[in-house]
């Protein structure tokens, strides 16, 4: 097989030339945009391995153009500059993966693997246009990260922003859940329909029908008027359950039904109404132990996971703290009209070393204390403690201790991210056996 290596620093190229050489890859390479272009048609490469930073064009152009008019050659996209715009665009533009700049060879390698397994099952199938990515902020769903499990989320939220499949969001408090949903929503085809966002915490149980669902005139007592409910206001948009694991079981049971026929009436009334709305739901419980407690449906639970995004918690992708906190000071300086605010090394440090169990949530809440309380232009490592003393009191509340099988789960989900899904070198770095593994990924309902 044949593979054309894009990239505008000639050590590197000549580094990935040994690379595939030694594993039997036929190699060209090209260091500008549109001589790679005259390249691949010539060539007809299996693979492309693109930078998106070149001299004479923007590499997501060069994706855009192989993908339309060579659908039969993958692109693996290879950047320094990766963020969740970027990952999600060179995917909805056909990127066959994508990866982040110091290259790691087993990152590679795994991708080579996943190559290998999907040219053989398409072989003989056409691959679809790629789609036209929309840039969008609407809706505060850009997220900042770079680490790879953040990565991993970005992709999964490209795969399946323009479809309609019902997606569960897991992760603890903090993490940004509500934002994956925003961010599916309208990174999408969607994006122009209702977004509605249910709080299942805070839903009274005799209310909760009516609002969902709607009622009609005379219902109830006081049901002076007919009224839509969520789902009816939604049309072909998205609703999003905030906390499902609060919702009461004689609710489950009717979302249950809504979610296998896509048909409900309002409350006192009969006709049945059709609704193509998608369901998000997002929980930081664990649904699985739930309804083996009999607080949660397990026909339910299965309906919500056709697709699981598991957000990681803050203490996992300390990489991301920088870019966070930068993001944050420039978000809280235009909030609040004060002036940018930076950080000092030792500042940067006591961010990087804390903890954090608020996540997120609790990252922003401390930098929005120090920044409006420091009249400084410069947030110093002392500044950050003050703020985090009256943090930690907001979120140490919220903080409960794991099961020694749910630390081990949550051990096993993150070797396996941090190895992109390849089973033998998760063995190797568990020390367990592949039958072991795949027992235990069973179990924990991995896709």
């Amino acid at each position: 097989m044949r593979v054309l290596i894009i990239d505008d620093q000639a050590s590197l190229l000549e580094s990935m030339r040994e690379f595939f050489e030694g594993r039997g890859w036929e190699v060209s390479t090209a260091l500008r945009g549109g001589q790679a272009l005259e390249m691949a048609h010539s060539l007809n490469p299996s693979l492309v391995v693109l930078d998106l930073r070149l001299p004479d064009m923007d590499g997501q152009r060069v994706l855009e153009q192989l993908r339309r008019e060579m659908p039969g050659t993958q692109v693996i996209v290879v950047t320094a500059f990766q963020d969740m715009e970027n990952t999600i665009c060179c995917i909805k533009l056909g990127a066959f993966d994508f990866i982040h700049k110091p290259i790691d060879i087993n990152e590679l390698d795994a991708a080579l693997d996943r190559f290998a397994k999907v040219s053989v099952a398409q072989k003989s199938q056409q691959q679809p246009d790629p789609a036209t990515f929309n840039r969008s902020s609407e809706g505060n769903s850009y997220i900042v990260g770079k680490s790879k499990s953040m990565k991993e989320v970005f992709k999964k939220i490209a795969m399946v922003s323009d479809s309609k499949v019902t997606v569960l969001i897991q992760g603890e408090s903090g993490t940004g859940k509500e934002l994956i949903a925003r961010a599916i929503h309208y990174q999408g085809s969607f994006q122009k329909l209702p977004f509605m966002v249910v709080d299942c915490s805070t839903l009274v149980d005799t209310l909760t029908e009516s609002q969902l669902f709607g009622y009609e005139k005379g219902a109830f007592t006081g049901a002076d008027i007919t009224r839509k409910g969520t789902l009816e206001l939604a049309g072909e948009g998205t609703i999003f359950f905030d906390e499902i694991g609060e919702l009461p079981l004689r609710l489950q049971s009717k979302l249950l039904r809504f979610l296998h026929e896509k048909e409900y009436a309002r409350v006192g009334g009969s006709e049945l109404m059709h609704s193509d709305a998608r369901i998000l739901a997002a929980t930081n419980l664990d649904l699985t132990r739930m309804a083996s407690e009999g607080h949660m449906r397990t026909d339910l639970l299965y309906r919500l996971q056709v697709v699981t995004i598991h957000v990681p918690p803050l203490r996992n992708r300390r990489s991301d703290i920088p870019l966070l906190a930068c993001h944050f000071l420039d978000k809280i300086s235009r909030k609040f009209n004060i002036s940018v605010k930076t950080l000092t090394s030792g500042a940067m440090t006591q961010l990087e070393n804390y903890s954090w169990p608020g996540n997120v949530r609790q990252l922003e809440n401390c930098l929005t204390r120090a920044a409006v309380l420091t009249k400084a232009s410069v947030l110093t490592n002392q500044d950050i403690m003050n703020a985090l003393s009256e943090t930690q009191g907001e979120f140490s509340k919220n903080v409960s201790f794991k099961t020694l099988a749910e630390v081990e789960k949550e051990h096993i989900l993150n070797v396996l991210a941090s190895k992109n899904g390849h089973l033998g070198e998760v063995c190797q770095t568990l020390g367990i056996s592949r039958p072991t593994l795949r027992t235990k990924l069973r179990l924990y309902d991995y896709e």
